[in-house]
């Protein structure tokens, strides 16, 4: 696990507060026990998977290599009953951690063997939001969540729109937009484009995983043009992309998440201090603090904030109101109830 500059009483503090977490994959956020315990059944070595199912400091694979960590929870986690179970957990383990509000999401595949589509996968993490909701009824505390479906990048155009109408058809029930992500070193922005396109015209919301690796700016320039409602990562960002995000209006927000890019991007962030979300938030431009994959680089959301206190300098009140501009960042509807349940919380810490 890397080591994470910050003090004590920063921690507690960020602990403390509400907050909201826009970039979270599922299958990087499974508890390692759990994930030890999944492995365990599948006759599998949990000792081996959760070491290899981590990105530690100093890993020098290859962005492929990285990026088949998640192949390895894919093997652990199969079947309904096993993907509700995680859901729940992730969402109880970010209560826990003072997370209010989540925008978790996940790639629909079939688990062939066990019977299990695309369709009942994607039903079985909404499963999984509803027994977490109905689990915390009588707490203080409970993570309210949608979910965002996420196009892989090794997938073609067919899939893309299977994706775009399984996130429609759910829609009622928590799906609220639409993520392309996975290895960035696959595929060509013209296989996804049309079903996003589709997307939006739907009324879905779409973020793009963006600027993970260097020489990409010409496809970067092509989803800076689409214009997506948030960005992901956007750690290798040419002059010419800098300048055409900063000119884009409205401003996209940035969902960025400090140690994920510390490990997987140490060519560009080299150390935290050095990360761009201090770029951004000088220039006034929308970001917000996210983990990526908690289990994956062993940051909870409350950590990525108590490292950006220290590595930024920033004040109690400065994080605070990072916390609600992230909120307003998100894809909740602002006619929703839940949105004004969520202003007051995460609100009322401006006032404390």
């Amino acid at each position: 696990m890397v080591s994470l500059p910050y003090t004590s009483s920063d921690l507690s503090f960020t602990r403390s507060l509400a907050k909201v977490e826009l970039h979270a994959h599922l299958n990087g956020s499974v508890r390692r026990s759990t994930l030890a315990s999944l492995a365990l059944a599948q006759g599998l070595s949990p000792d081996a998977i959760i070491a290899s199912s981590q990105i530690l400091p100093g890993d020098t694979r290859s962005t492929s290599a990285q990026f088949s960590v998640f192949h390895l929870a894919h093997k652990c986690i199969r079947g309904a009953e096993v993907v509700r179970r995680v859901t729940r957990e992730i969402l109880e383990d970010w209560s826990e951690d003072g997370v209010v509000y989540a925008e978790m999401r996940t790639t629909p595949r079939a688990h062939e063997e066990v019977g299990l589509s695309v369709e009942g996968y994607v039903q079985a993490v909404l499963d999984g939001f509803r027994d977490h909701q109905e689990g915390s009824a009588s707490s203080s505390s409970s993570c309210h969540a949608r979910l965002i479906l996420s196009i892989d990048r090794r997938d073609g155009a067919e899939v893309a729109e299977r994706t775009v109408n399984l996130a429609l058809r759910h829609r009622s029930q928590g799906v609220i937009g639409i993520d392309l992500s996975g290895d960035p070193t696959l595929g060509q922005w013209s296989n996804w484009e049309p079903a996003l396109r589709r997307a939006r015209s739907e009324g879905l919301k779409v973020t793009i995983h963006a600027g993970e690796v260097p020489d990409a700016d010409e496809e970067t320039s092509q989803i800076l043009s689409f214009h997506p409602d948030r960005l992901g990562h956007v750690c290798y960002l040419s002059p010419s992309n800098a300048k055409k995000l900063e000119e884009t209006q409205p401003k996209i927000p940035l969902e960025l998440c400090l140690t994920s890019n510390l490990l997987v991007c140490p060519q560009i962030v080299p150390e935290y201090s050095a990360h761009h979300f201090a770029k951004h938030y000088a220039q006034e431009h929308p970001v917000a603090l996210c983990t990526d994959d908690t289990a994956v680089f062993g940051s909870s959301l409350s950590q990525e904030y108590a490292i950006a206190m220290q590595a930024f300098g920033f004040s109690r009140e400065e994080t605070k109101r990072i916390a609600r501009d992230a909120l307003q960042a998100s894809f909740l509807d602002r006619n929703d109830p839940l949105w004004a349940e969520l202003e007051r919380v995460v609100g009322q810490e401006m006032t404390m």
